[in-house]
């Protein structure tokens, strides 16, 4: 029975495959279909293939399981559903996981996608369940025939792409706490409602950056140790630029805890200022209660309506209570001036 033919296209799993550093008749179009066999997906080290798989598609599993070559370890690392960054060493090449920013329309801006990848010195194969913009701008290069020519080049590039784009990320969430603090200094007295806006803006800074930094931090030490993997598929130029994607990667991993501690000392600064009031209004309603109880008491104890009470045949006897009533109150007033409560 022959082996069927597969389009490169996402119906079939194979998304594209291409002979580095590439060639537009290795891509479809209208006159070219691009046919690609499952059994040319074999390693060359004289001229190394790139084939991108959808991991959705039952094809790829199938091919990546039973007919790739992989190591059942390597395959089963490739296939996971939960993933970390990280990489491993499988003979005779390496499984490198990695996380991007989702830059696809409705996506979330904290929400980082995995790419699977593994390489060997004539094959690397990229697996991934949503579509990742590194991956298409090498795709484009590929198409002129500018893509990298080796298998490590190709996971430098893509290295390269997924931290630059991180970048812009965690710069943004910067620019917004920078916002969120100016506001809570330049209004000192906001509304309740004004407070309310700026703890949930802050919430979504910390939650975002929490997030971020999940998945980033593994990935900084991932890097870290790849840029000093000795793998046949790696040159010197490859490691260096793994290298100087884990120092970014700590940056913005680095950036990102400043985000959640600057936040969350921002959220107890206007808990602080909310308590504040709080406590300043309770004040105040003290001082006018301790104002008002002895005229409450006054006004109670002149209508309780029994007999021999004072002044009820004199006709003054109202005015006279109301000034009593109103020293009080002003002698009070005085008194806590003084003890400067008020």
């Amino acid at each position: 029975m022959s082996t069927p033919l597969i389009h490169a296209q996402p119906e079939g799993g194979l998304i594209f495959a291409t002979r580095l550093p590439g060639s537009a008749a290795d891509f479809p179009t209208a006159e070219n279909q691009a046919l690609w066999d499952w059994d040319d997906l074999t390693p060359d080290p004289a001229k190394p293939i790139w084939a991108h798989l959808d991991r959705t598609k039952p094809s790829a599993n199938m091919w990546l399981r039973e007919r790739s070559g992989l190591d059942n370890h390597a395959a089963e690392l490739m296939l996971t559903q939960s993933t970390r960054p990280g990489f491993w060493a499988v003979e005779p090449g390496l499984v490198v996981i990695l996380r991007g920013v989702n830059l696809n329309e409705g996506a979330e801006p904290d929400e980082l996608i995995s790419i699977r990848m593994w390489i060997e010195p004539g094959r690397m194969v990229t697996l991934r369940s949503v579509r990742f913009q590194t991956v298409a701008d090498l795709r484009e290069k590929a198409m002129q025939g500018q893509a990298p020519t080796t298998t490590g080049a190709v996971l430098a590039a893509i290295v390269t792409g997924l931290t630059d784009r991180l970048g812009p990320v965690v710069e943004n969430l910067m620019d917004l706490l920078d916002e969120v603090e100016e506001e809570i200094l330049a209004d000192g007295h906001e509304s309740s409602n004004r407070a309310a806006e700026l703890r949930q803006r802050l919430t979504l800074i910390r939650q975002q950056s929490i997030s971020l930094r999940r998945y980033l931090a593994p990935q900084r030490d991932a890097l870290a140790s790849l840029a000093g993997e000795q793998h046949a598929a790696l040159e010197n130029r490859d490691r260096s630029a793994f290298r100087r994607a884990a120092d970014q990667t700590a940056r913005s991993v680095e950036d990102l805890d400043e985000l959640r501690d600057r936040a969350a000392v921002s959220t107890d600064e206007l808990r602080a200022r909310r308590e504040e009031r709080i406590g300043r209004t309770t004040y105040l309603l003290t001082l006018v209660a301790s104002i008002a109880l002895p005229l409450g008491l006054i006004t109670g104890l002149f209508g309780i309506n029994v007999g021999g009470m004072p002044g009820v045949e004199s006709p003054a006897a109202f005015w006279i209570i109301c000034l009593g009533m109103a020293v009080l109150s002003a002698g009070g007033i005085a008194l806590f001036k003084y003890v400067r409560w008020l």
